[in-house]
């Protein structure tokens, strides 16, 4: 798997309704790892519009949440605001990718991830 590349597309996926404002907007939730140590996303790379929605239907069953939509931004977006983003592929998904390097305490991690809501784009699900 080659390394994420600075202008490649990722999507985090959106598996509550409240993660996305009436506007179609996303608010910093979906982007703070907290508890954990880093962001799960899915790399574009090789994906058709299909199989990146198919990821996401499995996480979603995986979750036992509903797939609402994807918010997509380059890598950059993540890397800009001091972050890595590393290959990481899963069963299921060889274009996982985790985002790494956020700080321990969870304030810090809202202050980046209100940052990286403003630079995302929100794509509903197709119904």
């Amino acid at each position: 798997m080659p390394p994420v590349e600075t202008g490649e597309w990722l999507s985090r996926y959106i598996l509550q309704k409240s993660h996305v404002r009436q506007d179609n907007t996303l608010r910093a939730d979906p982007f703070i790892p907290h508890p954990h140590a880093d962001l799960s996303v899915t790399r574009h790379l090789e994906f058709d519009a299909k199989a990146i929605w198919d990821i996401g239907e499995d996480v979603a069953r995986q979750t036992g949440k509903a797939l609402h939509g994807r918010a997509e931004n380059l890598a950059g977006t993540y890397q800009g605001q001091s972050l890595s983003v590393v290959a990481a592929p899963v069963a299921g998904n060889r274009n996982h990718a985790n985002v790494i390097g956020w700080p321990a305490d969870k304030p810090a991690q809202k202050i980046i991830a209100l940052e990286i809501a403003a630079r995302s784009r929100y794509v509903p699900r197709p119904e």
